[in-house]
């Protein structure tokens, strides 16, 4: 969704009232940063060698791209954020060994899934060894009735990935992927077809993360629907997390509800600051926004979480 897009929709969802669902994430991929991006803030909270390395993106638009890199060195990724993220990530991952185990896709929008199609497009991919694609994107019939603009590219890149040879492994709720060193993913969800509201955002499937003895739920971008769905069918233990990943870039996703069943005590939000600031752009300045940012933020106060960390910067978590 282009941004002007974005803004529309969320007028809509103010007019309907404060806690009502966007309609899609994406929005409108700018230039690359030209100032120099500030250095990563190092979190001591892992331990054991560990690092979850959480990237801000390389424009200034909403993003997602999160590695879990273990003592070892052994790699996994989730999303990692538009195209043009792409080039950075390639080579911080060669930098890093140049073989990632896994790569999981939360869901079908492109500031998500878009770096990594930009690496199978290069021949080998560009020398990166990846083990195996880890998504459940909707079905193509079903993003053609639901958002036709998004299935050109959705399908372009589902294109490229069978094209790479590539392994591809399709999640299903309940099951566990363990990689040893102490990092295990469960996933949590299947998409609903009955979810034809912010149906993309809905589809996001949601993994609660162990990695040397925390857990970290990564949520993509669930939205209100999925979210109250989770909590209903859920144990509460499979939500409870030591750190959650913001949902839909910490607004007009998950409610209050699902964020005191998952009762973390540090918060990430991969948004930027125009987002975070609810900032309409131009000469217009914080708080001119229609979005609903500064009601998470409320939540988050309420829910008595400890830490928050705001992705306008890269965060290790060591």
């Amino acid at each position: 969704m282009k941004r002007r897009d974005f803004i529309k929709a969320a007028v809509f969802a103010a007019a309907g009232g404060a806690l009502a669902p966007l309609r899609a994430a994406a929005a409108l991929e700018r230039p690359l940063r030209k100032e120099a991006l500030p250095p990563a803030t190092e979190v001591p909270y892992l331990g054991g060698g560990w690092q979850v390395r959480m990237y801000s993106g390389r424009t200034t638009d909403i993003s997602l791209s999160t590695l879990f890199r273990s003592p070892s060195g052994r790699m996994v990724m989730v999303d990692g954020g538009w195209g043009a993220d792409g080039e950075f990530l390639l080579g911080e991952l060669k930098r890093l060994g140049g073989a990632v185990d896994a790569w999981f896709l939360t869901h079908a929008h492109a500031d998500h899934y878009r770096a990594l199609g930009e690496i199978l497009k290069k021949p080998r991919c560009g020398g990166l060894k990846i083990g195996r694609v880890v998504h459940n994107f909707l079905p193509l019939d079903f993003i053609e009735e639901v958002a036709p603009s998004a299935l050109p590219h959705v399908r372009g890149f589902l294109g490229d990935l069978a094209k790479s040879g590539l392994k591809i492994e399709r999640p299903a709720a309940g099951k566990t992927y363990d990689f040893g060193e102490g990092l295990s993913f469960e996933c949590l969800n299947d998409y609903d077809l009955s979810m034809r509201r912010d149906a993309i955002n809905n589809s996001s499937i949601c993994y609660r993360v162990t990695v040397a003895g925390k857990s970290m739920l990564v949520t993509g971008d669930v939205s209100r629907d999925m979210g109250a769905k989770l909590v209903r069918t859920l144990p509460p233990e499979k939500l409870k997390s030591d750190v959650c990943f913001m949902a839909h870039h910490g607004q007009a996703g998950a409610d209050k509800e699902f964020y005191a069943a998952v009762s973390p005590e540090v918060c990430v939000w991969p948004t930027p600051q125009w987002l975070w600031d609810n900032d309409l752009g131009g000469t217009h300045g914080p708080g001119s926004g229609p979005f609903l940012t500064n009601y998470t933020k409320c939540w988050m106060q309420e829910l008595g979480v400890k830490r928050q960390f705001l992705l306008t910067r890269d965060v290790a978590f060591v």
